[in-house]
């Protein structure tokens, strides 16, 4: 593969930085999907996760090193808690409690 640097121009070529930010919301839907088998929910999902990121403060965002990997661990959790994530820290999203489905889940017995 030739570097990006020395590539020739071609006509009509998208930008590198469009195709990545398309290859990483293919990457966040299809991970949504897998873990809520469902498009409409998937897609609710991913822009929950972007909303996110969107509206975090400046200062934050420039502290996390991997955005990539930031996005993917938010999908996951706002996937698995109904969109009622834990943020890493421990402090709890503001959007409120699980729902009450998730209850029976969490006290079930660890095997």
């Amino acid at each position: 593969m030739v570097p990006e640097s020395r590539r020739s121009p071609r006509s009509g070529a998208l930008p590198s930085t469009f195709c990545a930010v398309v290859a990483e919301r293919r990457l966040l839907s299809n991970l949504a999907y897998c873990l809520l088998d469902s498009v409409a929910a998937a897609e609710v999902a991913v822009q929950e996760t972007y909303t996110r990121w969107y509206t975090m403060p400046d200062e934050e965002q420039e502290r996390i090193d991997r955005p990539l990997t930031w996005l993917v661990g938010t999908l996951v959790r706002i996937c698995v808690a109904g969109g009622r994530a834990v943020e890493p820290a421990g402090h709890p999203d503001p959007a409120g409690p699980a729902p009450r489905r998730f209850h029976a889940w969490r006290d079930a017995p660890k095997l």
